[in-house]
């Protein structure tokens, strides 16, 4: 066992920090998938619109593309422990708060809009907080393999997540998702609370926040790796990481299938996603690099295309699991690329810039995917989608290398 925590899989587990963050986050995100796909479902029945359950998907969104900048430059000063405590306490409230509602039977559509939008705020402040406290528990070198494996328990609750739910909703109703989702949040708390890593101590610089927002678009602008992976994210979150509108318009309007067809779907991509967390936690650092974020973001345009062509229910699971499988690879690798390419001084900044492009453009691709699943067709969000980033990571690609061959050149 040692060993294994050694030099294996698991490696970043042999740290007692991160044991209590790695083992309540497990719990926690478990409710948080249940929550997803009980509160898509519950708004796609409130009104049986793809253009109207996209708008409650991206709102979510829309404080990551507001305050994410400056989401950053304010965590770089803070202790992150405490703003995780902080912003996980509210999430809990949030979801007791849905719980109520529709458990009185007095939810509207409105209340979705609302509630998404307070915990976007939240979460716009909380996940650059962890993903920037993960290098404090674990140092450099076992980073990649934190981020991993992080992304393992995130994917595995996608695949128990919408089991569970699905089955919940069909037996003792939608609102008890939204109980246990407010329950899960406790032992993350708990596990939080009990870390006693050491974090630096942060000097008053007196620069205000707005000019340590231009300060850090700057050093990712003047960081060629930085900028690059930045790029292919901004593409990836615009027209790939829509899956909150596309995959339950996909099961209803394009399959005919009901919640469990939607919840196994979902399933199907969780499938994909923790193969390819576990993969990128035995990647070592050096094996991470822009050739391999390219090769990701390709691969998942092809598989869009084949899905905006199939008309089968039982392709669409294998086709979710590649899904699933380059979608995380790709995250979690331009996650961990960019945290080592970073200094201290611009670590949380540079990860809300990667928020703001990965999380924050939801809002433009939601309503993008939702326009055209719903004005052409239920395929058509996938197959657009897919050629659209082909296109626009080929320039990203051609515009790469003929910077290489210049500096060459030079």
């Amino acid at each position: 066992m040692q060993l294994v925590l050694t030099s294996g899989p698991f490696r970043a587990l042999r740290h007692r920090n991160y044991r209590y963050y790695w083992f309540g986050q497990a719990i926690s995100v478990i409710g948080s998938w249940m929550q997803n796909m009980a509160m898509q479902w519950l708004a796609l029945e409130l009104t049986n619109s793809a253009l109207l359950l996209s708008i409650v998907t991206a709102i979510e969104q829309v404080p990551v593309m507001i305050l994410s900048l400056f989401a950053g430059a304010i965590l770089d000063r803070k202790q992150k422990k405490r703003v995780i405590l902080i912003t996980q306490s509210l999430l809990l409230f949030f979801a007791f708060v849905l719980f109520l509602i529709t458990y009185t039977d007095v939810v509207q559509y409105w209340h979705l809009v609302v509630l998404a939008l307070m915990r976007g705020v939240v979460t716009t402040f909380d996940n650059p907080a962890r993903q920037s406290y993960m290098i404090i528990l674990v140092g450099k070198e076992d980073l990649p393999n934190a981020v991993g494996l992080n992304s393992m328990i995130f994917n595995l609750a996608r695949i128990i997540g919408p089991a569970v739910a699905s089955l919940i909703i069909s037996t003792v109703g939608i609102e008890m998702c939204f109980l246990a989702n407010a329950i899960s949040f406790v032992p993350v708390i708990i596990g939080v609370f009990l870390i006693d890593a050491k974090e630096p101590q942060k000097e008053e610089n007196g620069k205000s926040v707005f000019a340590e927002v231009i300060e850090g678009l700057k050093y990712v602008y003047m960081t060629k790796v930085l900028l690059r992976a930045i790029s292919l994210v901004l593409i990836m979150g615009t027209f790939i990481l829509n899956f909150n509108v596309l995959i339950p318009v996909y099961a209803k309007l394009a399959l005919g299938r009901n919640e469990t067809g939607f919840g196994l779907l979902m399933s199907s991509m969780g499938i994909g996603s923790l193969i390819g967390a576990f993969l990128t936690a035995t990647r070592r650092k050096e094996k991470i690099n822009l050739n391999l974020l390219f090769k990701f973001i390709l691969s998942v345009s092809l598989v869009y295309i084949l899905l905006g062509i199939n008309k089968s229910y039982k392709v669409a699971c294998v086709l979710f699991v590649l899904v699933g499988l380059l979608a995380i690879s790709f995250n979690t690798s331009a996650n961990a690329l960019l945290q080592l390419s970073s200094s201290d001084d611009f670590r949380a900044r540079v990860l809300s810039i990667y928020f703001l492009c990965n999380a924050g453009t939801t809002p433009i691709g939601n309503l993008f995917t939702g326009t055209i699943s719903q004005k052409i067709s239920p395929w058509a969000g996938f197959y657009i989608s897919g050629l659209v980033t082909i296109v626009l990571t080929t320039m990203v690609l051609i515009t790469t290398f003929e910077r290489k061959s210049l500096e060459k050149t030079k």
